[in-house]
């Protein structure tokens, strides 16, 4: 019922003023700040331990994969747990391969796919894209901050 006041249905899609491009509205201050949570960095001293109940083998895999993890920023008191599991995981799998029963059996690729993606939640497995580091931003008015070189024949 095109054209009946109230059961048109609303405004076409797509009508009205168009969107800024986000650049155009922070230099209009309209941009709305987004707060940037940033993460302290964790030491060796008050990094997760791995849990007393575990074996030996699961102790192993925490010493081999926790350092990597620390180093990614992961593996913190919340996902202390998660890993723990990613170290188990990690241990059957060992075991499962190790079988000749087992190996590449449905079990196993089962286990191979939960650790893979225990790997990549923790980020200690490439992900096919290059490692891109940051450089330090250059101070562009550095060159102005130098003293001045003596002037020839002038006071110093």
């Amino acid at each position: 019922m095109a054209g009946v006041k109230g059961r048109s249905g609303g405004a076409r899609p797509n009508s009205g003023p168009k969107r800024r491009d986000p650049k155009a509205a922070w230099l209009t201050g309209a941009a709305k700040r987004r707060p940037v949570a940033v993460a302290p960095l964790r030491t060796p001293a008050d990094a997760p331990r791995c849990p007393t109940d575990a074996d030996d083998e699961t102790r192993q895999v925490w010493d081999e994969l926790g350092p990597h993890a620390l180093a990614q920023g992961t593996l913190d008191e919340r996902t202390a747990f998660a890993f723990l599991l990613l170290c188990r995981n990690v241990v059957f799998e060992r075991k499962l391969a190790a079988s000749p029963l087992t190996c590449a059996g449905s079990d196993h690729r089962g286990m191979l796919m939960r650790v893979e993606a225990g790997l990549t939640r923790f980020r200690l497995t490439a992900n096919g894209q290059p490692i891109v580091v940051a450089e330090e931003p250059k101070d562009e008015w550095s060159e102005f901050l130098e003293p001045w070189p003596a002037l020839p024949g002038g006071k110093a």
